[in-house]
């Protein structure tokens, strides 16, 4: 599996949260009430909380390290926030508009459409990625090959 794909999804991901919540911020798809610590530490409408988009871009940094443990946990991250977010862009497609015009809720609606697609390609990818390095390493790990290093 090319750990290309994964970093491109991963990062159009995280891009996604990043335009999304300056997107939210600025045409007002938010519920009535909802400060700018919201975004921080609760997230948008359809985008997560900016403190995990900040650990995710630095996980994704990681993912594309030399040192092998270093990758192997920036991968293990961003894909647990992609299949975070991807259920919380699903639970999203449930709940009922609360004070919003229709319009607005549609946006929102197809904006956690959107994430959840992001969100799971992200998190399969970045399994595949780990499956296949640890597919990789054990094919290394046979008794043959000790025998001749």
């Amino acid at each position: 599996m090319n750990s290309k794909k994964f970093r491109i999804t991963a990062g159009v991901l995280i891009g996604f949260n990043i335009l999304g919540t300056i997107v939210t911020w600025a045409v007002h798809l938010t519920k009535p009430g909802t400060s700018a610590a919201s975004a921080i530490g609760g997230g948008t409408q359809f985008t997560g909380p900016l403190f995990l988009v900040a650990v995710a871009l630095v996980a994704l940094l990681m993912a594309g390290s030399a040192r092998r443990w270093i990758a192997v946990t920036g991968t293990v991250l961003v894909t647990l926030f992609g299949a975070g977010f991807t259920v919380g862009e699903v639970s999203e497609l449930f709940q009922h508009n609360v004070g919003m015009s229709a319009a607005k809720w549609d946006a929102v609606l197809a904006g956690a459409v959107v994430g959840a697609i992001l969100g799971i390609s992200s998190a399969v990818l970045g399994a595949r990625v780990l499956l296949a390095r640890r597919a990789a390493n054990r094919v290394g790990r046979t008794p043959t090959a000790q025998v001749l290093r």
